[in-house]
């Protein structure tokens, strides 16, 4: 016990730097996915065929692929294109951004370009899986909606704001959070562009462990570590179904 208690002592400090990593490449990548599904989302019930067949496009090539491949693109394909076609260097860019705040203190030791295409990758998958959410949602609005909008002048970008969007939100809560559920698992993916999350430090630890209890006991912290935060995920999503579900009965 006395071992056990040690280990767990002595890896706090990694494993809790890896759990905020962890959190904040599944934050980035969310906002990333959310700010692409949106406009993808509509644009693949748009009337307009050019918008819908790149939305299309976007959709299918993304869940046709693998995430594991797709991270592998970004890293070694897009970092290599945007050098070489605009000389682009992420890390570069960064520091000197850095630089001109003043800040250059703040930039990592092994650079930010694994982070970068990291979060980007699984921004742009999961922003594939969003679109459907949101191409759903809006499908599920009823029509006589979209026309009363219309009938009283508003444009169609004010129907789909005003109207459509805030009634799509409420239906599209439950497979949202199924998404960022399963986004902020498949963090674990990027430890093979060597982003040292959750998954990657402890199995670091776990490989100089001889002992096999304690060695499960990491695999059962890392597991548990995640249990909280999607369950955190699952308990705001209820919340907020109740509260626009009130809301609703509130307004009629």
């Amino acid at each position: 016990m006395g071992a056990l208690v040690n280990a767990l002592v002595s890896a706090f400090p990694a494993l809790l730097g890896a759990t905020e990593l962890t959190i904040a490449c599944a934050v980035v990548a969310a906002l990333i996915a959310l700010a692409l599904g949106i406009p993808a989302g509509f644009g693949r019930v748009s009337r307009a065929p050019l918008v819908r067949s790149l939305s299309t496009f976007y959709v299918e090539t993304i869940r046709g692929t693998p995430l594991l491949l797709q991270l592998f693109v970004w890293y070694y394909g897009v970092s290599i294109v945007l050098l070489t076609l605009f000389n682009l260097d992420i890390d570069t860019t960064v520091y000197q951004v850095l630089t001109a705040l003043n800040s250059n203190s703040f930039f990592p030791t092994g650079g930010v370009s694994s982070f970068f295409f990291a979060v980007v990758g699984l921004g742009f998958n999961y922003g594939a899986y969003m679109a459907e959410v949101v191409r759903a949602g809006i499908q599920a609005v009823d029509p006589g909606e979209v026309e009363a909008a219309h009938s009283l002048g508003l444009s169609q970008f004010q129907t789909s704001r005003l109207v459509v969007l805030p009634q799509a939100l409420r239906l599209m809560i439950p497979p949202l959070t199924n998404n960022l559920i399963t986004l902020v698992q498949d963090t674990s993916f990027l430890q093979v562009l060597g982003i040292a999350e959750l998954s990657l430090v402890t199995y670091g630890f776990t490989t100089a462990i001889s002992s096999p209890s304690i060695r499960w006991t990491f695999y059962g912290v890392a597991l548990l570590e995640y249990f909280v935060i999607c369950y955190a995920l699952a308990l705001v999503s209820q919340w907020y179904e109740r509260r626009t579900a009130h809301t609703l009965a509130g307004a009629h």
